[in-house]
Parts: C-alpha cells; sequence; structure tokens
C-alpha cells in the first residue's frame, strides 16, 4: 500500500471515530429461526458494552435476498433489539441514527440549528449484510447504498486464508474506501473496488466500510438534509465460519 493510501485510510479512521455511532459495531445473529440486530462493541478495537441498544425508528428497511439475488422486505419487529423472521441466503438491514451535531465540548444526536460553536454536522447511514449461503449471484450488491461484496465464496475459506472483498456505492466500484476487519483498518479499495483481507479467526466475520461525503450548497439546501454538511455513511459485512 502506497503512503497515500495509508494516510486516507488513517485520516478517515479518525475522522469517523469522532461520532459515537461509529464507535459501536452493528452485526446480524441467528436466534431462535430470526436475525437479530445488535449495535455495540462486538470486536476488540472498541472498548464498552458488547450490547448498546438503539433507539426506535433506527432500522430502516430489511431486504432478503435468495440464491439467485432476488430480494423482498421482511417485516422487523419493533423495539431492541429488532427481530427479522425469514430464511435467506442474504439479509441486509438498513438503519439509520439521524442527525449529529459535534462541537468543541460535546457530540450530540441533533440537528446543528442553534448550536452554537459548531465543528462538523452529519447524517449517518448504516447498513449490515449478513450471508448464510452462497452463490454467484450474491457477488453482486444487493443495493445501490454503500455494501460490500465478497467476489468468491467465503464459507470456502478458513483461518489465514484471504478474501477479497468489493465495496461498492450505487451499485459502482468505490475505491479509497478504508475497510476495517474486527474493528482495525487493514487496508483501501484499489480502483476496481477491491481489498484483500486476512481471515484472522473462525466464528463470526465482521468486515466493514465508511465513507465520509460533503454535501454541495444545493443538498443543503434540500429539506433532508439542510441542516447538515455532510452524508456518513457506514456498512458491515457478517457471515460464520466454523470456530477452531
Amino acid at each position: 500500500m502506497n503512503r497515500h493510501v495509508v494516510i486516507l485510510a488513517l485520516f478517515t479512521a479518525a475522522l469517523i471515530a469522532g461520532r459515537p455511532a461509529a464507535a459501536h459495531d452493528l452485526w446480524l445473529e441467528r436466534e431462535a429461526g430470526a436475525y437479530v440486530l445488535e449495535q455495540g462493541h462486538r470486536t476488540g478495537a472498541h472498548a464498552g458494552a458488547e450490547r448498546v441498544p438503539y433507539a426506535a425508528g433506527f432500522v430502516q428497511q430489511a431486504l432478503c435476498a435468495d440464491a439467485q439475488g432476488r430480494t423482498r422486505t421482511l417485516a422487523v419487529a419493533g423495539g431492541y433489539p429488532a427481530r427479522i423472521a425469514g430464511d435467506c441466503a442474504a439479509l441486509l438491514v438498513a438503519a439509520s441514527s439521524g442527525y449529529w451535531t459535534k462541537t468543541a465540548w460535546e457530540t450530540k444526536n441533533v440537528p446543528k440549528a442553534g448550536i452554537p460553536g459548531v465543528l462538523k454536522s452529519w447524517r449517518a447511514e448504516d447498513s449490515v449484510k449478513r450471508l448464510e449461503r452462497w452463490s454467484a449471484a450474491l457477488a453482486q450488491p444487493l443495493t445501490p447504498g454503500l455494501e460490500i461484496t465478497p467476489v468468491g465464496d467465503p464459507f470456502r475459506l478458513g483461518v489465514d486464508d484471504k478474501i477479497t472483498v468489493r465495496v461498492t456505492l450505487d451499485r459502482k466500484p468505490r475505491a479509497g474506501v478504508p475497510v476495517a476487519y474486527d474493528g482495525a483498518t487493514r487496508g483501501a479499495t484499489g480502483e476496481d473496488g477491491t481489498v484483500v483481507l486476512k481471515i484472522r479467526h473462525g466464528g463470526l466475520q465482521m468486515i466493514a466500510a465508511s465513507l465520509e461525503t460533503p454535501l454541495d450548497d444545493d443538498q443543503r439546501k434540500s429539506p433532508r438534509d439542510g441542516q447538515v454538511d455532510m452524508l456518513v455513511r457506514a456498512t458491515t459485512l457478517n457471515f460464520e465460519l466454523p470456530a477452531k
């Protein structure tokens, strides 16, 4: 990795870490025939409670994909933790913690209007995708949002093997995106949107990426984004390998 990419990855990781939501992992677990959306400190890179409740309305959508890549929307049981019933080859949950504002004194989960000394403000969008089974169709993104997709079958891999994943936005490869494994940044995507990572353990795999996009003047005039300076997207890929 060249010096420019290293600096980009470290700078972006440090910048995103300034918001409370970025200090939380997002993952999907299987429990009693359903998926459970959890938030907290699942990886060793983050200190704090293993599970942290999220607010009502956090979950925006749940998409269940079959082996052909066809998706359908699933109902999400309200409350925390959200429960989603369905048999999916892949499940993608989109969520949002809303507006955030950072000052020299604190970071608050509110729009910036009326707050003095604002350093930056943003709207947070999050997603997590869990793979249960593999097919060639699942080598393509399921949504136009920020998404991580394996290039090949991840269930054929074991500890110390390498996995190639692609980061996409608007279903197109995105270059220069920092990618983390278990909360630690391991590299940034190349021109084709891919990065190679080492599988370091069995069990639940946590591969994450984040992207910060400044909003232009026209976007800030819109009712939705009129009170923020940027959009911060974060996404996580989950799958499970045999534990050793």
